[in-house]
């Protein structure tokens, strides 16, 4: 597989506007908070906590206030949103010049995505249009992050494996110190620690100078590592498709524990609302399992997607969103992951990453 997933979080918002499922443009408030959260890429899957981002005095909006905008990349040459919690979608009005593989937003109208051809992009105007970096990764970003104060990490599994932004994606600075294998994922609990994973070298790796330097983990996972997330409060889980296939670290990635029951496949991708639940997403097997634990055990989904799904995310209010390129090619739980049900007018090809931001009442 060439892609693989992503994450987000961020400061106060300005007005932009947003397209519903209808094609039509819809203001996205400035006045409202916005809460957000992400998934990943095939086979790499990354996610920050949720965060309240914008204190603003409420005022009138098209999106109705709780509603979740998602955004799905990775099908093809054009990006995807959906405001009905990812029932149906509708494409950006610019393409990328390339297939991006991952994407991010930090909740205040930033999106920030990487892939080949351009290998990088931004979008202010929440994914409804982008531009190409002007200094971008020297490979394709196979997984996005950013800690919602204005740095953005990138990873990969070419090149300089990791790289920085500070300017919402418009150029990159690759790491000083890199990790030493290629990277699948990337996550950030937005208070300084950044958790990478992957498939090859340490497989693991932490850094605490927002992606400048990387120190590999003294206890990694025991297998390939697709997808990392965390919730923001000490718990950080891993999935793979080997090894016990999930892992969980309350030491910032440091060392890694594998789970008691594993999940009974593959999982390519992970997420948490930051509540306490935690979903993830893959092939064989159910293709779709939950944790309640901290990632310790795993259950299988009771009404799984009807394919495979690459990425996951929600919007931290009991919505997720899955997307992949097979069967409905984009799926939706309201049941923290239990049962899902395909989108009714799915993201054209499907999509590889997905992130998701909220406006709150």
């Amino acid at each position: 597989m060439t892609g693989r997933r992503s994450t987000s979080t961020d400061a106060d918002s300005n007005s932009v506007s947003g397209s519903g499922s209808d094609g039509a443009h819809h203001a996205l408030d400035p006045g409202r908070r916005r809460m957000l959260a992400t998934g990943g890429v095939v086979g790499l899957g990354a996610w920050v906590a949720p965060q309240i981002l914008s204190t603003t005095a409420a005022a009138a909006q098209t999106i109705p206030p709780g509603q979740g905008l998602f955004v799905a990349v990775g099908g093809g040459v054009l990006g995807w949103r959906s405001v009905d919690n990812g029932a149906a979608w509708i494409a950006s009005t610019t393409t990328f010049n390339g297939v991006p593989y991952s994407v991010a937003t930090d909740g205040a109208g930033n999106w920030v995505a990487g892939g080949s051809g351009d290998l990088a992009w931004y979008s202010t105007d929440d994914a409804i249009t982008w531009t190409a970096a002007t200094s971008a990764p020297n490979s394709a970003a196979f997984s996005i992050a950013t800690d919602g104060a204005g740095t953005w990490v990138a990873v990969g599994s070419g090149g300089s494996l990791a790289w920085r932004s500070t300017d919402n994606g418009a150029t990159w600075t690759a790491a000083t110190i890199p990790p030493n294998g290629a990277v699948n994922g990337v996550a950030t609990d937005g208070a300084g620690n950044w958790v990478a994973i992957g498939a090859l070298g340490s497989r693991a790796w932490r850094s605490v100078d927002n992606g400048a330097t990387w120190t590999a983990a003294a206890i990694p996972p025991n297998g390939a590592v697709n997808g990392v997330a965390t919730d923001g409060a000490g718990n950080w889980v891993a999935v793979g498709g080997n090894g016990s296939r999930a892992w969980s670290s309350t030491d910032v990635g440091a060392t890694w524990t594998a789970a008691t029951i594993q999940p009974n496949g593959s999982p390519y991708a992970v997420a948490t609302d930051g509540a306490g639940n935690w979903v993830a997403v893959g092939f064989s097997g159910p293709g779709a399992w939950r944790s309640v634990d901290n990632g310790t055990t795993w259950i299988a989904a009771t009404t799984p997607p009807d394919d495979v799904g690459n990425a996951v995310a929600t919007d931290a209010s009991g919505r997720w969103v899955a997307v992949g390129f097979s069967g409905s090619l984009a799926w939706r739980s309201v049941d923290n992951g239990a049962t899902w049900i395909g989108a009714t007018t799915p993201p054209g090809g499907g999509g590889r990453s997905v992130a998701a931001a909220r406006l709150l009442p």
